[in-house]
């Protein structure tokens, strides 16, 4: 099905002062939302719906019949799924900015599909003009494409920054209870301990985040007053919400009240909040929430090092391993991820070796296992790195710390820090 007015002339820009228009085409299954995504579009000058397909191979076919700047595609398309359309799109019309709808209940497999095609760009129905249109203009903007299409590519940096530069550090894992925030609040305190100059916090874990628990704060603004200052977020703007640690921390706290709706935030909040952190700060360290979040991809493509976190226990080993090949089938470089084992002591059934091997990829840290200590911490709003320094699982993460800050010492001492943590676990057997 065609518009009469015919596809629009490529690219986004013109004379100066003029715009050339954006051509779409919608592929959904469902004839009554195509139309409500044409009647979004409708009253927009340089957006014009030039085509609609009913299903994934028809969408294809118009494709490569028409070449418009952006294809809409709804994940659940016939004959060929709304992933798998796309995935086509991308080897086959690279030109063509590529935008997934999703109902926002998907399963988790189907976010680690998205993740191993490279699809970072999709929104979530119900969708409203306003942001359909955002993202149509930014997917057109030949600024923001990436020849390769894949997640992790737009900004390269190096695995380890040297120790001059400013770099950010997230915290992932495949899925959530790992110990993914005790570590990211007790890494930034312990960078900041170890000779950091100035180390920022961010919880983006917009369903309830806990680092202001952890750290005994409550702030008055948090990230969820950026979102009336959208198109505007500058160092001044982020900066008016830090809220400074004793520790010397300076923490962007995620909304307290679990009512945020966390899929608001978009990508480029996001990347404007930490590049404008990082040129103001030795490090960010990032504690991410869901893997499938917008906001969670956004922060590891801005990232110059990812943590991945993952639990001592078969079943979240095997999903740390799935995790770790698709951010690599997804262009994240090998040499910039970071693979941390928390809970390295809760299972006599895997040994250290084991878990490595099962996760076919170089473990960075093991961290011994302490639940008297960590839920004394959370209690007290003490990370414990401060309050306890000397305990095992405290000098695990000033270790980790030190590699950061000393990447020379991090490549010389992995070894050494991994036969202290073997010989320390001798003392239990």
């Amino acid at each position: 099905m065609i518009d009469n007015n015919g596809p629009s002339a490529s690219g986004n820009t013109g004379a100066r002062g003029m715009q050339r228009s954006t051509s779409v085409l919608i592929a959904d299954a469902d004839a009554a939302e195509r139309e409500r995504l044409k009647g979004l579009l409708a009253g927009e000058a340089n957006i014009r719906v030039i085509a609609e397909a009913a299903s994934g191979r028809e969408c294809l076919e118009l494709a490569s019949r028409h070449h418009p700047d952006i294809a809409l595609v709804n994940r659940g398309l016939p004959d060929l799924s709304g992933v798998d359309t796309v995935e086509r799109l991308f080897a086959e019309l690279p030109e063509c900015g590529v935008i997934l709808i999703l109902t926002g209940q998907e399963a988790e497999e189907t976010w680690h599909k998205m993740l191993r095609a490279g699809i970072k760009e999709f929104l979530i129905n119900p969708i409203n003009k306003e942001k359909l249109v955002q993202e149509i203009r930014k997917v057109a903007d030949p600024q923001n494409r990436a020849p390769t299409r894949k997640i992790g590519v737009a900004k390269p940096a190096a695995a380890v920054p040297e120790e001059s530069k400013s770099r950010i550090i997230t915290i992932a894992g495949p899925r959530g209870g790992c110990g993914k925030t005790m570590l990211a609040t007790n890494l930034a305190v312990a960078l900041a301990q170890d000779g950091e100059k100035t180390v920022a916090l961010v919880d983006l874990n917009l369903w309830g985040g806990d680092v202001a628990l952890m750290m005994d704060m409550t702030p008055r603004r948090t990230l969820g007053d950026l979102l009336p200052g959208f198109g505007g977020i500058d160092y001044d703007v982020v900066d008016s919400l830090m809220v400074k640690h004793p520790t010397g921390v300076l923490v962007l706290a995620a909304p307290l009240t679990g009512t945020f709706d966390g899929a608001t935030l978009s990508r480029y909040t996001v990347q404007s909040v930490l590049e404008a952190l990082r040129d103001h700060y030795g490090t960010v360290v990032v504690d991410t929430g869901y893997p499938n979040l917008e906001s969670t991809l956004a922060a590891m493509d801005c990232s110059d090092v990812i943590v991945v976190v993952v639990s001592m226990d078969l079943p979240r080993l095997r999903d740390g391993k799935q995790y770790l090949k698709s951010l690599l089938n997804a262009n994240y470089p090998k040499e910039k991820i970071r693979v941390v084992v928390n809970r390295s002591t809760a299972s006599k059934e895997i040994s250290l070796t084991e878990a490595e091997s099962i996760l076919e990829f170089a473990v960075t840290a093991f961290m011994p296992n302490d639940e008297a200590l960590v839920h004394s911490s959370i209690n007290l709003g003490q990370p414990f790195v401060n309050r306890n320094p000397r305990r095992q699982l405290s000098k695990s993460v000033l270790a980790l710390a030190q590699g950061f800050v000393s990447p020379n010492a991090e490549a010389n001492g992995a070894g050494a820090r991994k036969r202290k943590i073997l010989r320390w676990l001798q003392f239990f057997k």
